[in-house]
């Protein structure tokens, strides 16, 4: 999958600047327990409060305890870090979490990455999913719209963890999410910028419907020899029955 985007290589030339910063520590609203899932006998608690919440939120940004959208598929819950009831921390910042982040052997690094996709949904009001399988509540990867200052477009970017791949979890996660974003939330297009020597990043693009267009060159591309993938709305798609699974 396209190791893409994520905001270590693009941020970390900031920790320096910002160690000096006081961190503020808050309680989390566990959603993991310690082995870093989710129960599966928690799910459908889970799946009915969202769905309960959801009649009355929004995707945008209200002061409230679920501000944030979730999204379902068949074998798959993609749900924002930035949600209240989502443990972060435990998700991605402990020992023996998942690792589907870049530098994460860097655990500074890897905790602006995970800060930095958080702040991302609060000032876009939009961001990576976590995705989360729901026959086991593991955390097996993100994807989602990623456009930190400096891109020069929304993108699609999706990373899966090396044990999830193959099973055919980023295409229907993708799906759900251009679903999303072309019917809810009415974008025109969003783009993929994926490295020439990508193959099997390249090959889901395609199997997902997008068109190859210019190469792309910017000052944070975290990759040379880039390709922008155009991602649009399908006539014969939009005619059909929404796929998106919505649960807020």
């Amino acid at each position: 999958m396209m190791a893409t985007h994520l905001p270590t290589r693009v941020f970390t030339h900031i920790r320096s600047a910002v160690a000096a910063l006081p961190q503020r520590n808050s309680a989390l609203t566990p959603c993991f327990p310690a082995s870093g899932m989710i129960e599966p006998s928690l799910m459908p608690k889970q799946v009915t409060g969202a769905r309960a919440a959801g009649a009355e939120t929004s995707v945008g940004m209200p002061d409230t305890d679920n501000r944030f959208p979730s999204l379902m598929t068949k074998r798959l819950l993609l749900v924002s870090p930035a949600e209240a009831g989502f443990d972060a921390h435990d998700a991605f910042l402990r020992i023996g979490a998942p690792r589907f982040i870049d530098a994460v052997d860097d655990p500074d690094a890897l905790w602006w990455s995970i800060a930095t996709i958080i702040g991302h949904w609060h000032l876009r009001g939009y961001g990576l999913f976590a995705l989360i399988e729901r026959n086991t509540g593991r955390p097996v990867g993100m994807i989602g719209p990623w456009f930190p200052k400096g891109w020069p477009e929304p993108e699609l970017s999706w990373h899966l963890t090396e044990d999830a791949r193959g099973k055919g979890y980023a295409s229907e996660a993708a799906e759900v999410v251009l679903d999303w974003l072309f019917r809810e939330k009415n974008w025109s297009s969003i783009a993929s910028f994926i490295p020439e020597d990508n193959a099997a990043s390249i090959a889901l693009a395609q199997q997902i419907g997008a068109r190859p267009e210019k190469l792309v060159s910017f000052r944070l591309a975290p990759a040379h020899n880039m390709r922008t993938w155009r991602h649009q709305p399908r006539k014969h798609l939009l005619d059909r029955p929404a796929i998106t699974g919505r649960l807020q």
